[in-house]
């Protein structure tokens, strides 16, 4: 056992706090690359006081990490160190009233989605395709097919790594492309949305397109972690996908990680011996395109832990 895992499990003792956590922690069944390192520390909470109680004993001795449904990262050989929290049931309810829908950060996206449309919610119907929770699309104002979380977003309940309790409002500097601008050092824990009713065959009908458009236009049932690279938001630049093609790199592959024949955006990987290959290939494929049309892509995907 190090230092940091001696303090973590003086702090759970002391507190004698019911989440549960684990020491050197394979996290590949984490990240939907199907690879990846050890957490040094690996804990899931049993609730928001509890989160809140741990982070305050930690006053600031080890590194904070918080992971969701992994759908958009990649996390090193090295892995991740100081303590990886991941969100569990105590984060994991919907709700709402006449003006908010309550949404805890644990709640997978189309979970929510789905939840909407039972009860004639309209305007989160895009979240169906998205493939995260909750907590990750409020920190990176997820979106696809014309919506963003910013669209519907009122404001998120948060914890800072010290375990103050803060609330963040939606606001014209809140949120830019792809990017939350102030929660980089915040843990999600509850997202308030718009409450708007609709029609609920109008929004059954946006759900199924979006679907049909995903099945039609993105990879299926491969290890893949969604958008790569963020589109370009300067006017009249391609998107990121036209960018690679363009740069003659469509169905690329390279010790085991593809682009997708379907989506040139997307990154397929078919091996099991380093999750650090598929950042080798993403940055092989950020150096091509910058080379080739003088364009440089931005990460989409989080790249998380040591080499």
């Amino acid at each position: 056992m190090n230092r940091n895992q001696q303090i973590f499990q003086e702090i759970f003792s002391k507190n004698k706090v019911k989440g549960k956590y684990k020491f050197d922690y394979n996290l590949s069944k984490h990240s939907w690359f199907g690879i990846g390192g050890n957490a040094e520390i690996f804990y899931v909470p049993a609730s928001l006081e509890e989160l809140q109680l741990v982070l305050f004993s930690n006053e600031k001795a080890i590194d904070v990490t918080v992971i969701g449904l992994g759908s958009n990262i990649i996390i090193r050989d090295g892995g991740i160190p100081g303590l990886v929290i991941k969100l569990g049931n105590g984060f994991n309810y919907i709700s709402h009233n006449k003006d908010i829908v309550f949404a805890g950060a644990a709640v997978q996206d189309k979970v929510l989605s789905k939840y909407c449309f039972r009860n004639s919610i309209i305007g989160l119907e895009f979240y169906s395709g998205i493939p995260g929770t909750v907590g990750g699309a409020a920190c990176m104002n997820a979106g696809c097919f014309g919506s963003e979380t910013k669209d519907v977003f009122i404001k998120a309940k948060c914890l800072s790594n010290q375990g103050e309790l803060k609330e963040l409002h939606c606001s014209e500097e809140l949120f830019t492309y792809r990017k939350n601008n102030y929660l980089d050092k915040l843990i999600v824990c509850e997202v308030q949305y718009i409450n708007e009713i609709g029609d609920p065959l109008a929004i059954n009908k946006k759900i199924r397109e979006i679907s049909n458009q995903r099945k039609e236009t993105q990879p299926q049932k491969v290890l893949t972690a969604g958008s790569t690279f963020k589109n370009p938001f300067d006017l009249g630049v391609l998107k990121a996908w036209q960018l690679i093609e363009k740069a003659g790199l469509r169905g690329y592959e390279s010790n085991g990680v593809s682009l997708s024949t379907h989506h040139a955006n997307f990154i397929v990987n078919r091996q099991k011996e380093s999750a650090n290959l598929i950042e080798d290939f993403g940055e092989n494929i950020r150096r091509e395109v910058k080379n080739k049309l003088g364009i440089e892509l931005e990460w989409e995907i989080k790249i998380l832990g040591k080499r």
